[in-house]
């Protein structure tokens, strides 16, 4: 028995395992988009300000539509301990909720008397790159992967009668990103699953106490143009909620987005079939406790009489609440950004969970032992096989994010621009002021790793290797340079880049590799690279423009022409 069990640890640590030495490797420690308000503003923010008030208030100050006091209470640790702000550790603590999470199931897991093995898919469906803009984004990281521990939490603590703990971990929940707002309704539900009327009015008033404070002094987010899109279209909200459920079947994030989104949206409808079965159950069962009412129920659907596969479902019931209410929130109100939203890549940490809620509501209900033997067996393919397509089809974007990353972090600190802002903008000008002050003030340093592609740029000539093949387009507002020939190769330190360079100036441009467009649906990316290198990110000169095929081994570059910006 403690043979098998030692087996099952290292066959379902290996997703885990693997996941964390991902973002050990990639992450890079530079704020990206919207991470500049929570992280290095916030941390400016907060030296300057004297007063607890003041600080308080700085806590629980807004970030778009979302209060994010969770996350900035981590930057604060680091920062207390170490004087500095550093990106890769907000990537790490983030995952450390997603660890959370899946001791919280376990633990859940290992009170239902169900056969161990049959916990074996969950680290192969929780732990994915499909969701690399969680784990590798700081802003969503230290959104998403809390938000989903302290709800887990919430309903773990609920379940075990721990109810002012279940409320304290709901309060996180709400202040970790919007979303967590939700949690209320789904604790609400087991509460009333439970008959426990004294707990569900105290449980109901802390939500709205928490709820009311959450959107205190914030300003309307502008949902009513979401609203009369969904009027002119409402079936991309219903194809939107099965698409967002199904997401972790997007498994060519290369491909057009009517493509990619056929199979979430099938397999989202066909986990939705036996998710209905599964709540009309339970909803039966209460019915029938509650009011005597007698609802016809097939046998496949019975409730588990065991006190502990109950518990267990308790806890997967109130989970699951919550990931339906929050796709229907979406489905409602992100369409209008677009359809890809829906599968975009920072939201499939919720399509993950939900087929993990989903399988496991499954083998612990009161289906015939060889249906939930079949059923496990089923889902082990499955979600092993998701897991190594995804590996397949997400590891290229994460390697080739890193590059991209780097190569505008050297823009970001040479050039004030790199990181997200449209260059000479006002959100750029604010950028590169913040984050000088960062450095200059020592709480913060670009990553080195950047110097050396850097470096060996300075020392190109014209004479180097004229046989590489580079075309150069010119268009109305920059230089199109193709690369034709160039491999398809993600070495984690290999790449193409473009260069303009003179005398005291050097911009970067990594170059983005093709896409394949033929038929195989497992390719995803094509031999050539190209980029364009827009006249607005430089300043007036006359400037050498360049490309170089960069390898920590062997570099090979050339000079292509003058361009001059007036």
């Amino acid at each position: 028995m403690e043979r098998n069990k030692k087996l099952l640890l290292g066959v379902a640590g290996l997703p885990v395992v693997i996941w964390v030495f991902i973002i050990l490797s990639f992450s890079v420690n530079v704020p990206w988009f919207d991470d500049f308000d929570p992280f290095p503003d916030f941390l400016r923010q907060w030296i300057y300000t004297e007063t607890i008030a003041g600080q308080v208030k700085l806590l629980f100050q807004p970030n778009n539509e979302h209060r994010m006091v969770v996350g900035k209470l981590v930057t604060l640790l680091y920062y207390k301990v170490t004087g500095n702000l550093n990106i890769t550790f907000l990537h790490i603590a983030g995952a450390c909720f997603t660890l959370g999470t899946l001791s919280l199931f376990w633990s859940a897991f290992k009170k239902s008397n169900l056969n161990l093995w049959y916990f074996l898919p969950v680290p192969f469906l929780l732990f994915q790159f499909q969701y690399h803009l969680v784990f590798l984004w700081a802003i969503c990281s230290l959104q998403h992967q809390p938000v989903i521990f302290f709800v887990s939490l919430a309903m773990y603590l609920l379940v075990k009668n721990r109810f002012s703990w279940a409320v304290l971990a709901a309060i996180c929940a709400t202040f970790a990103m919007s979303n967590g707002i939700f949690v209320w309704v789904a604790g609400a539900a087991i509460l009333l699953l439970r008959a426990n009327y004294r707990q569900l009015t105290f449980w109901c008033i802390a939500g709205a106490l928490a709820v009311s404070f959450y959107f205190f002094g914030m300003s309307a987010q502008g949902n009513e143009s979401s609203f009369d899109f969904f009027v002119k279209n409402p079936h991309l909200s219903v194809f939107g909620f099965f698409a967002f459920l199904g997401g972790l079947f997007d498994l060519f994030p290369e491909k057009a987005i009517f493509i990619r989104s056929v199979l979430p949206v099938i397999m989202g409808l066909a986990v939705m079939i036996w998710v209905g079965i599964w709540l009309y159950a339970i909803l039966s069962s209460w019915l029938n406790k509650t009011f005597n009412w007698q609802l016809k129920m097939s046998a496949f659907a019975k409730q588990p009489s065991d006190t502990g596969k109950n518990s267990f479902q308790e806890f997967l019931f109130g989970i699951m609440v919550f990931l339906l209410v929050n796709a229907l929130v979406i489905a409602l109100l992100r369409p209008r950004f677009g359809f890809f939203v829906m599968i975009v890549s920072n939201y499939k940490l919720y399509p993950a969970l939900f087929l993990v809620v989903a399988y496991l509501s499954f083998v612990s209900s009161g289906v015939r032992v060889g249906l939930q033997k079949r059923g496990f067996q089923l889902v082990t393919y499955v979600s092993i096989l998701i897991w190594l397509i995804s590996v397949y089809t997400y590891l290229p974007s994460i390697i080739e994010r890193r590059k991209y990353l780097l190569a505008n972090a050297y823009n970001q600190e040479h050039n004030g621009f790199g990181l997200g802002h449209v260059p000479f903008s006002l959100s750029a000008a604010y950028v590169d002021e913040l984050m000088k002050e960062m450095v200059e003030k020592g709480i913060y340093s670009f990553p080195s790793e950047k110097d050396k592609l850097a470096n060996t740029i300075a020392k190109i000539t014209a004479a180097n290797n004229q046989e590489f093949k580079v075309n150069t387009v010119d268009q109305q507002n920059g230089v199109l340079i193709e690369c034709s020939e160039s491999p398809v190769s993600f070495a984690r330190n290999a790449g193409q880049y473009a260069f303009v360079r003179n005398e005291s100036k050097l911009y970067i441009f990594k170059l983005t590799q093709n896409r394949y467009s033929g038929r195989n649906i497992f390719r995803q990316y094509d031999k050539g690279s190209s980029v364009e290198v827009p006249f607005a990110a430089l300043q007036s000169g006359t400037y050498k423009l360049g490309v170089i095929n960069f390898n920590d081994d062997t570099s090979q570059g050339r000079i292509l022409r003058d361009i001059t910006i007036p």
